[in-house]
Parts: C-alpha cells; structure tokens; sequence
C-alpha cells in the first residue's frame, strides 16, 4: 500500500464517524468528477440504460452514486462502527423476513441475492444484530494490504467469506449443504454467464445463486439496504423468496428485481461497473 494510502486510512479510523462518512464521499465524488475514464464509464451506462434523461440529470445521479459509494464502502473498512452504531433500520414483516428467519431457526439454508446498490451490507448487519450468521462472497482487491483491511472488515459482518472463484464456489455449496446461509452480490460481468437481461439490456450473468437455490431446494430471496436521504441510516428490505422454475427464468427474476430498485433509485446504484459490455466507445 503506498504511503499516502496507508496515511488516509490512518486518518479516518481517527476521524468522527461521521466526519469520516464525509470524507468517504468527497473522496470519491472528487475521483468521479476528475478521472475522465471514470466519469465516462458512468456517463456510458447512463446513456445506455436512460437515453432520453437530460444530461444535468445524469451529473446528478453521478454525484449521487460515487457520495453513496463513498459512504458504503467507508463504511464497510469501518464495519465495527457501522455495526455499533445501528444504522440500519430492521426489515418489515413479510414472506422474505420470515423465510430468512425460519432458514435461521431450522438450520435449513438460503441463498440470499442483492447487488451493488445502496448500503449492500446492511442486510448482513441486520442478521448477525438479530443473531443469525451470513456468509458472504466477495471480489479480492488488487491491493494486498487494502485487501486484508477489507476481509476483516467484511468478516466482522458474518463468517464464512468466500472469494469469488471456484473454490469459493465450492465453499459455498458445502457451506448451504450445511445449513447455513449466504448472501451474494448478483451484478458483475461474467463472462461465462447466461446472457440475460438487466434493465432493458443484454448482461452476461452468473447462474450460480439460482442453481444452488434450486438444487438444493432452498430459498433465494432478494435483499436491498436502500440509503435514506440523511446519508447515515439504511433501511434493509427484504422482497418474498423468488419462485422456483427453471435456473435462467429465476436469475432472471433477481435481475428484475434489482432493475426496480434501480430504476426506483438510480443515485444508489454503482454505475461504474462495466455491467453490459467490457469496453465503451468514448462519449461524443
């Protein structure tokens, strides 16, 4: 880690919380608007995916997205805080709350499924406030040392984290053949996914949630920590457990599921994944 990285982080565990939330979201609304390969991947979803919205509105939700960004993943290398502070507000009674906590209380398993949007780990706080243990699945960052303060952090939420790849994979199916429960982030490019749609368009996607839900006839149940207008609470939902027919048509399902929170609230959703396609032609 270099030297002005090890100094930020340094910085911030000895900010206020709040104060650090803020710096969170300066950081990267600052990256966001400088770095022009960044703004131009943000500003090429947006064109895909609305291309009628004015360009004002566009820099909004640009603005919007890299200040929730920001504050998650801040608060994510702070997960103790998070945690300590209860931020979250606990989801309402439905056929998703109960079908987590039923899986809790029977040791039967479940697969859950959210994406990069709002506070993506505010369910898992929920859980582990309301003593269940969730697994989680996570992408290794390029930077070892970052990446070892990010595990910890990610593995004060819930134990066990897999990584993504196939032995991660494998741990997670012996993990829900065990009972347990997992929550996995459905929105990244894979290249050897099914082609499915994703809010009007082609996504490659992996099958892998919807095929452990099936096979193991568990529950797969969609889940949203969705950022209030203070920026500091998050209000986990949870939606009724997606119904079983085949693995495409279910993935497909969770995909609509997270279009419509999208959709709903496009300012908290990580418009700087490459989620359509890998490469972009530069904006005109």
């Amino acid at each position: 880690m270099t030297l002005p990285a090890r100094a930020l982080i340094a910085l911030a565990r000895h900010l206020p919380y709040r104060l650090r939330l803020a710096l969170g979201s300066a950081l990267l609304r600052g990256a966001v608007a400088l770095v022009p390969r960044l703004r131009s991947r943000v500003e090429n979803n947006l064109r895909l995916i609305f291309p009628e919205m004015p360009a004002g509105e566009r820099r909004r939700i640009r603005r919007a997205m890299a200040d929730n960004f920001g504050r998650t993943f801040t608060e994510i290398l702070s997960n103790p805080s998070f945690h300590g502070r209860g931020y979250w507000i606990a989801p309402e009674p439905g056929p998703g709350t109960e079908a987590i906590l039923r899986a809790a209380r029977e040791g039967s398993g479940a697969v859950l499924v959210t994406g990069h949007f709002g506070q993506w780990e505010a369910g898992r706080a929920w859980m582990k406030s309301s003593g269940i243990a969730c697994a989680g699945v996570y992408r290794p960052l390029d930077e070892p040392e970052l990446n070892a303060i990010y595990l910890e952090n990610l593995e004060f939420g819930g134990t066990p984290i897999f990584p993504k790849s196939r032995r991660g994979v494998r741990g997670i199916v012996a993990h829900v053949a065990r009972g347990g429960i997992v929550a996995i982030l459905t929105d990244q490019f894979e290249r050897r996914g099914a082609t499915l749609d994703f809010i009007g368009h082609p996504a490659p996607t992996a099958l892998v949630p919807a095929e452990l839900a099936f096979r193991s006839k568990l529950p797969l149940v969609p889940i949203y920590g969705i950022r209030q207008p203070d920026g500091l609470h998050v209000r986990v939902v949870v939606e009724p457990p997606i119904p079983h027919s085949t693995v495409p048509e279910m993935m497909q399902a969770v995909n609509d599921s997270l279009a419509a929170r999208v959709r709903a609230h496009p300012g908290q959703y990580y418009w700087l994944h490459r989620r359509w396609v890998k490469s972009f032609a530069p904006p005109r």
